[in-house]
């Protein structure tokens, strides 16, 4: 449909005013595991990507508000036949994963609370490589924030890194965050 503008020009077509701007809901994920280097992690997605925009954005909206942040811990499962003494054995020590597991939540849900910041906290069980890059297909992850170790080209070779493998694999944009620097000695 072709409308004449008040300068009376035909052929122009008129649009309809574009609605303001919608803020898209940012869901990050941040895998986490007990070192320093994955809280390190955490913390500089906190200070850098959540909290950087200032307490208020432009539309009047509270930038946490608009960004989602999932921490997951992954449990590598014990293998069984591991542990002479039977199943009570593997129950115990499973357990004892298990409320390492928290703790580790627990600590990270904390520093996202200190922020004012809601965070949803979820634990896995399986290879981290395999289940960080699954989980972000299936919660449709804008972001992924892992924490590198800073292993050497040869133990990374041998262990696997599991920045590195998300890096690739992942179907969504991965950070990965170093370590801050330790201080030289003189």
């Amino acid at each position: 449909m072709e409308e004449t503008t008040s300068g009376g020009a035909a052929g122009m077509v008129a649009l309809p005013p574009t609605p303001p701007e919608v803020e898209k809901t940012m869901n990050l994920l941040v895998a986490i595991d007990d070192s320093d280097e994955s809280f390190h992690a955490l913390q500089w997605v906190l200070d850098k990507i959540i909290l950087k925009q200032g307490s208020v954005s432009e539309a009047g909206t509270d930038p946490r508000q608009s960004k989602v942040v999932t921490i997951v811990h992954v449990m590598e499962p014990l293998p069984r036949y591991a542990f002479p003494g039977g199943y009570a054995v593997v129950e115990s020590a499973s357990k004892a994963l298990e409320q390492n597991a928290s703790r580790i939540l627990s600590r990270a849900f904390e520093m996202c609370r200190e922020k004012s910041l809601k965070a949803k906290t979820l634990i896995l069980e399986g290879d981290p490589k395999d289940r960080i890059c699954r989980a972000v297909e299936e919660m449709n992850i804008n972001l992924l924030a892992i924490g590198s170790r800073g292993l050497g080209q040869i133990k990374r070779t041998f262990l696997g890194s599991v920045s590195d493998y998300c890096a690739h694999h992942a179907k969504c944009p991965v950070l990965v965050v170093k370590p801050p620097p330790t201080p030289k000695k003189t």
